[in-house]
C-alpha cells in the first residue's frame, strides 16, 4: 500500500527530516539512505528497510513493506544532498557486529573523524575483502554522507564500532601483530618483509595521526614513502595501500 505524503506538517514527513540529526537516528534506532544506487545496494542486501520515500515524479518501483509518495515540491528538504534522485530509505539500525579472532586482516580507525573519509574506508575495505574497526568518536558511519561515500560497500563490510585499547590488546595477545602508519623510533618500510599471519592496521585522524597510547601497543609503525613535496597522504589512501600490501603478504 502506497501512502501520499503532500504536507510538510505531516508526522512521517518531520521524522523522516529529523534523522538528519545523529541524536535523532541513534535515540530512534533507524537512518536513512538516499539514491536510486544506494536505496536498491540496501534491498538487495537485504537491509531491514522500515520504510521508502519516494518523488511523485520518480517514476519507479522499490520493493518495501510500506511506501510513501511525496510531493516533488517539498521532497528536496529531506535529503542530505544537493541534488536529490528523489528516493530515500529508512533503515533499522544492525545490531552491532563482533569481533572474530579467525579474520586474518583487519583495519582499526582511531579517531577518523570525516565522513567522507569513513566512507571511502569502507569502500577500501570491501574492496581488500577485510573488516573495519572503529575507535570510539569516529566519523558517524550512519550519517547520509558516509553511507553514500562507501558507493554501496557499507551494505557489504563488517563493522565494529567502538573498539577500546583494552580489546586490541586482547587481540594482541590472541596473535594478532598491530602495524600503525607513523613516524617512530622503530618505523621502517611498508613494503618490508614484517607482517604475520594475522594483522590489524591502525590509521589516526586526520590532523593528528594515531594515539601515543596505540602507537604503544603497535609492533612496528610503517611508512609509506613521498618522493614529491606532498607533506602527507590522505588517510584513506594510506590505509588503501597499507592493506593491499598486507594482503599481497598473506596471499603470496
Amino acid at each position: 500500500m502506497i501512502k501520499e505524503i503532500t504536507s510538510t506538517k505531516n508526522q512521517t514527513y518531520k521524522f523522516i527530516k529529523s534523522l538528519k540529526n545523529k541524536k535523532t537516528r541513534v535515540k530512534s534506532g533507524v537512518f536513512t539512505v538516499e539514491g536510486i544506487k544506494s536505496v536498491n545496494d540496501a534491498i538487495n542486501a537485504k537491509m531491514d528497510i522500515s520504510f521508502i520515500a519516494i518523488s511523485d515524479k520518480l517514476d519507479i518501483e522499490f520493493e518495501a513493506k510500506e511506501v510513501y509518495r511525496v510531493s516533488d515540491n517539498i521532497f528536496s528538504a529531506l535529503c542530505d544532498t544537493d541534488s536529490p534522485q528523489g528516493v530515500i530509505a529508512v533503515i533499522n539500525t544492525p545490531k552491532k557486529k563482533e569481533i572474530s579472532l579467525d579474520e586474518k586482516l583487519y583495519l582499526y580507525c582511531d579517531h577518523v573523524s570525516d565522513p567522507g573519509n569513513m566512507g571511502t574506508i569502507i569502500r577500501i575495505c570491501d574492496a581488500v575483502g577485510c573488516s573495519l574497526m572503529l575507535s570510539p568518536e569516529c566519523a558517524d558511519i550512519y550519517s547520509p554522507k558516509t553511507v553514500r561515500s562507501s558507493m554501496g560497500s557499507f551494505f557489504h563490510t563488517k563493522i565494529i564500532e567502538n573498539v577500546t585499547y583494552q580489546e586490541l590488546l586482547e587481540l594482541k595477545n590472541q596473535k594478532f601483530s598491530l602495524f600503525a602508519g607513523a613516524l617512530n623510533e622503530n618505523t621502517v618500510d611498508f613494503c618490508d618483509d614484517i607482517y604475520g599471519e594475522k594483522n590489524i592496521i591502525i590509521v589516526g585522524n586526520e590532523a593528528n595521526g594515531v594515539s601515543e597510547e596505540l602507537l604503544s601497543l603497535c609492533d612496528r609503525c610503517v611508512k609509506i614513502p613521498i618522493y614529491g613535496n606532498a607533506e602527507s597522504l590522505n588517510v584513506a589512501i594510506a590505509a588503501a595501500l597499507l592493506l593491499y600490501k598486507v594482503k599481497e603478504k598473506q596471499e603470496f
